[in-house]
């Protein structure tokens, strides 16, 4: 029995090393097939010829878009571009007229006042009665 656990545990420690060295030889040899200039070169170069053809088709598909009277890919960022700007103008005057009214709510409470009342009725009484000494 103490045999056989010895024996596992050398087994799996020799699996652990192989399983080791093989992986360090695997990354080694990703990271070489990798850092290969002509692979970067290459892709440089396909990833260009790609973004030409891309702004090719996008101008095929803005030329093509005139006559036959459907939206670009421009034509929407813009409509979008310009929803958003409608929208915090709205919010703005949403804003305002809360504000206006809000300022109405507190002159009629004033104006509903009684002490409010009785002092525009003075200031009425003293100009009329500072008239009438005038004439």
């Amino acid at each position: 029995m103490f045999m056989s656990i010895n024996h596992t545990e050398a087994l799996l420690q020799a699996i652990k090393k192989l399983g080791t060295k093989v992986e360090r030889e695997l990354n080694e040899s990703i990271q070489n097939s990798i850092n290969k200039e002509e692979i970067f070169k290459n892709l440089i170069t396909r990833s260009e010829v790609t973004a030409a053809s891309m702004k090719k088709l996008q101008e095929a598909i803005e030329t093509l878009s005139i006559p036959l009277n459907f939206p670009t890919k421009t034509d929407v960022a813009n409509a979008a571009k310009l929803t958003v700007q409608a929208e915090e103008k709205m919010d703005l005057i949403d804003e305002k007229v809360i504000a206006l009214a809000q300022s109405l709510e507190e002159i009629k409470k004033a104006l509903g006042s009684p002490d409010l009342k009785q002092s525009l009725d003075q200031e009425l009484q003293s100009s009329s009665s500072s008239e009438s000494a005038g004439k």
